[in-house]
C-alpha cells in the first residue's frame, strides 16, 4: 500500500468546484449529498444506473390516520439519509422512536378528514422500505432560538454495534429478510461551532477491524476508539484533572467531549457480503490503482471535507509548516 495520499483534484473538479471552493467549509452531509447526486448523473444510461438507489435509498411514510372513520390521508417519500436527534435521546432507539412518535389531533386540534369533516386522528412517520446501506445523520447542531443562534450539542448519545430496525417498519413492508443492521462507519466532527475537524472510522471487511482516516493518515483503531469514545457527553475522571481536558480548538479545559459521532453508516446484514465484496483489479481506474485499500470507497469520500483557512482551523497546522493539499481521507472544516 502507498503512503502517499490520494488527491482530490479530481472529486472536487466533478462537483464543479474551482480552486476557492476547495478550502472553504463544507458540512458531511452536503458533501454526502453533492457526491451522491453527481455520481448518480454520471451512472445514467450505464449498466450501473441503479446501483445508488439500490444501495442507499429507503422510503418513509407520512399519514394522518382518523380514528373513529376509516379515512387516511398519505404520502411517500424516499429517502438517502435519515436525520435523528439528539437531544433527549439517550440511544439510536430512542433516536429511531422519537422519529416515529405518533401525534394526536383531537379538540382544538381536529383533523379535516374531506366529506367526514373534523376528525380525531393519529399523525406520524412509518418506514416502508429501509436501504441495504442506511445513512444516519446525528443533529449534533441546532438552532438555539434563546440565544438567536447556532449550538452544537454535546449530550451523549450511544450507537450500538448491531440493531434491529424491524420495530420501525409498517405493517406493509416486505420482511422476506432480517432487518437486522452492524456499523461499519463512524464518521466524527471534533470541536465547536466555530472550528473543527472531520474524520472517519471504518470497517472495511465483515469481520475485520476499523481503521481511522484522518487527513493523510490512515492507522489501525480499537473498538472504543470508533465508538464509545464518539459517544459524546462527558470525559471519564481517569487524567487526574477531574475529568477535563483540553479543547485543541479553543484552547480551553472542558469536561464536555468535543469530539462526537455526526454520521454513522450501517450495512444490512443479509447484504454484507454483497456491498463489502472484493474489488477486482478492472474495478479500480490504473492511476488509483496503486492507492486502493478500502471496497468502502464511498463513505471514505463522504467523510471527506475540505479544510478551511480560518486560523482556528489550523492549529498544530503552522508548526508544520506550509498547509498539505486536501487528501481524500477525511478533511478539516469548519461547521455551518
Amino acid at each position: 500500500m502507498s503512503e502517499t495520499a490520494v488527491s482530490t483534484n479530481e472529486l472536487t473538479t466533478s462537483f464543479g468546484w474551482e480552486s476557492r471552493q476547495v478550502f472553504e467549509q463544507q458540512d458531511v452531509q452536503e458533501l454526502s449529498r453533492v457526491l451522491m447526486d453527481r455520481m448518480e448523473n454520471k451512472m445514467k444510461g450505464t449498466e450501473a444506473e441503479r446501483t445508488l438507489p439500490e444501495l442507499f435509498v429507503g422510503q418513509m411514510k407520512t399519514y394522518i390516520r382518523c380514528m373513529n372513520v376509516d379515512y387516511e390521508s398519505s404520502r411517500k417519500e424516499d429517502f438517502w439519509d435519515l436525520q435523528l436527534n439528539v437531544r433527549g435521546s439517550k440511544t439510536i432507539d430512542d433516536a429511531f422512536k422519537d422519529y416515529v412518535q405518533v401525534e394526536t389531533l383531537e379538540g382544538d386540534n381536529k383533523y379535516h378528514a374531506d366529506k367526514f369533516g373534523l376528525q380525531d386522528a393519529k399523525k406520524g412517520v412509518i418506514f416502508e422500505k429501509l436501504p441495504q446501506v442506511l445513512h444516519l445523520q446525528l443533529k449534533r447542531f441546532e438552532y438555539d432560538f434563546q440565544h438567536d443562534t447556532m449550538t452544537k450539542i454535546y449530550d451523549r448519545q450511544d450507537f450500538p454495534e448491531t440493531f434491529d430496525a424491524s420495530p420501525y417498519l409498517s405493517e406493509d413492508a416486505d420482511r422476506s429478510e432480517p432487518h437486522i443492521y452492524h456499523l461499519h462507519g463512524v464518521l466524527v466532527h471534533s470541536g465547536d461551532l466555530n472550528a473543527g475537524h472531520y474524520y472517519a472510522f471504518l470497517k472495511p471487511t465483515k469481520n475485520g477491524d476499523f481503521f481511522r482516516f484522518d487527513d493523510d493518515r490512515v492507522t489501525k483503531a480499537t473498538r472504543k476508539e470508533a465508538m464509545n469514545e464518539n459517544f459524546g457527553g462527558e470525559f471519564e475522571e481517569s487524567n487526574g484533572f477531574g475529568g477535563q481536558q483540553r479543547n485543541p480548538y479553543n484552547r480551553t479545559w472542558t469536561k464536555q467531549r468535543y469530539m462526537s459521532a455526526y454520521m454513522l453508516v450501517y450495512i444490512r446484514e443479509s447484504r454484507l457480503d454483497s456491498v463489502l465484496g472484493a474489488l477486482t483489479e478492472n474495478d479500480i481506474p490504473r492511476h488509483l490503482g496503486m492507492y486502493c485499500f478500502l471496497p468502502m470507497i464511498l463513505p471514505l469520500l463522504i467523510s471527506c471535507s475540505s479544510k478551511n483557512t480560518r486560523r482556528e482551523d489550523r492549529v498544530g497546522e503552522e508548526e508544520e509548516g506550509a498547509r498539505r493539499s486536501p487528501s481524500v481521507h477525511a478533511g478539516r472544516g469548519q461547521h455551518r
